[in-house]
């Protein structure tokens, strides 16, 4: 096993923007590649006890279809276990105690856990372990713990291992981590990141993927939410939609979940989902795609009332196109899955697993969901249910992310101010549209009044102000005129006063 430590990288800024994007990534995919599968294990906390045979199941099945689906990891959302467990020592003997008494058969669980990847371990098959709030010590403790010696004990000895960990100030080990795999002819990196990173994990990751020259695929547990955390500012978006997690925002504009930063205030703090998206997430051309699971909402319970749409999601610019998401010069693909809001009252999950398979000759990206032990053990699970989820939720196809060859539409980005941002009631602004299209004109309008206008512009000038009409939070759009396509292509970022 090889251990990773980064330098300090220490670059001086001086007069540039808030913000730059990373284009120095050569990353590409070949369309000649040939098709491949990640398998995705969604908070597998509840297959423990006598559920313990889902998890083997899911394992089993990917074992005996590894060949036909071409399946070449399997990667884990977090939450292996329910209950972290008191902190223990390199032998595995209790060497702490937490405020609240964790689950009883706590040790039971890492074994379990272990026992199933243990099946994929031995097959040759790649686990990438990423953790969840529920994997670490204490975990029901707040703020949230980070200690996460049960994991490491567990699952931090792997037949197979990550290529290299992130090191913290002591040069110990952290649930911050990679593994580097060359499918075809593109070399990829999966980096899974700790329960809302800490700024210098986040500072980190940044360097690696900066360095890296190829796909990246990052995974960290608590990022994307349902809709319920998206704007609703006489918006909704469709079920099935995704947005980062957030906290702070004022429920008028954004609907912060309790999944979010401020329900767990993480030791060392962290990096919410809004953050993790501007400081992380968008500013690498070479992100392939960002997963997560954590979120077991809307509307939790039994089939068949429980609506396809719980626990899952993903970005369609298509629907998103004004948000920040979709308003970023890098798009990546970008998913939410998370079952265990399915089944024993909204706590289990079906034994649901996800396959995505990557198709480089049509650039596509496959969703499938399906469980292995309702199509082998169908009377342990309501009748009816199926094997293969079906819907549009849980199975459709997504384009290649733009930087990758797929579509790359007409967007206008603002840069300043943030989404989010508390700002002065009057603001500079900084917005310019992107893409192949020929642009004549920018506007910027403040709560559906147009404040500046500039005709022949696909910028906005240097020093551009707008102002508010008082306290409060105010919608601010910016649109520019895209004359190839004869229609306005609008950004939209939500402030608050003071």
């Amino acid at each position: 096993m090889k251990y990773f430590a980064l330098g300090l990288l220490l670059v001086c800024l001086v007069g540039v923007p808030q913000f730059f994007f990373s284009h120095a990534q050569a990353a590409s995919i070949s369309t000649s590649d040939p098709d491949f599968s990640i398998v995705l294990f969604p908070d597998t906390q509840y297959y423990r006890g006598q559920y313990a045979y889902v998890f083997k199941d899911q394992a089993n099945w990917v074992v005996s279809q590894r060949a036909r689906l071409n399946i070449k990891a399997v990667i884990g959302l977090g939450d292996m276990v329910d209950g972290g467990g008191y902190p223990v020592d390199s032998s595995g003997n209790v060497n702490g105690s937490c405020v609240n008494l964790p689950s009883s058969n706590w040790k039971t669980q890492w074994q379990e856990a272990q026992a199933a990847v243990g099946i994929l371990n031995n097959a040759g098959i790649y686990y990438q372990p990423t953790i969840g709030n529920h994997d670490y010590d204490c975990e029901a403790d707040r703020p949230q713990p980070r200690s996460a010696t049960n994991y490491f004990h567990s699952l931090g000895h792997l037949a197979l291992s990550p290529t290299a960990y992130i090191l913290d100030s002591n040069g110990n080990r952290t649930p911050n981590f990679y593994k580097t795999m060359t499918i075809g002819s593109a070399n990829y990196m999966m980096l899974s990141l700790e329960l809302f990173p800490q700024s210098w994990v986040v500072a980190k990751a940044k360097t690696l993927i900066s360095s890296f020259n190829g796909p990246v695929i990052v995974t960290t547990h608590a990022y994307l939410s349902n809709d319920g955390s998206g704007p609703t500012f006489g918006t909704s978006f469709p079920a099935g939609s995704a947005y980062p997690l957030c906290s702070g925002f004022p429920s008028s504009v954004y609907s912060c979940l309790n999944d979010s930063f401020n329900s767990y205030k993480p030791v060392g703090g962290g990096t919410d989902g809004i953050g993790l998206w501007r400081q992380l997430i968008s500013m690498h051309s070479n992100v392939f795609m960002a997963l997560s699971g954590h979120v077991r909402n809307p509307s939790p319970g039994n089939y068949p009332f429980v609506p396809n749409y719980n626990g899952v999601g993903h970005v369609d610019c298509n629907v998103q196109s004004w948000t920040t998401l979709c308003s970023s010069p890098n798009r990546p693909i970008q998913i939410l899955s998370d079952f265990q809001g399915q089944g024993n009252g909204g706590y289990f999950g079906y034994g649901y697993l996800r396959i995505l398979t990557v198709s480089p000759s049509k650039k596509t990206v496959s969703v499938f969901t399906y469980s292995p032990s309702i199509a082998t053990r169908p009377g342990n699970f309501p009748s009816g249910i199926p094997a293969y989820k079906t819907d549009a939720y849980d199975q459709y196809t997504m384009a290649f992310p733009n930087t990758f060859g797929g579509p790359n539409g007409e967007i206008t980005q603002i840069t300043a101010p943030l989404d989010g941002s508390h700002v002065p009631l009057t603001f500079g602004i900084s917005a310019a549209a992107h893409g192949s299209d020929a642009v004549n004109g920018i506007e910027v309008w403040v709560d559906g009044v147009k404040q500046k206008n500039y005709t022949t512009w696909s910028s906005l000038p240097s020093g551009t102000t707008a102002t508010l009409a008082g306290s409060g939070v105010h919608r601010v759009a910016v649109q520019s005129y895209d004359t190839t396509k004869a229609t306005w292509v609008k950004s939209v970022v939500y402030v608050m006063n003071p």
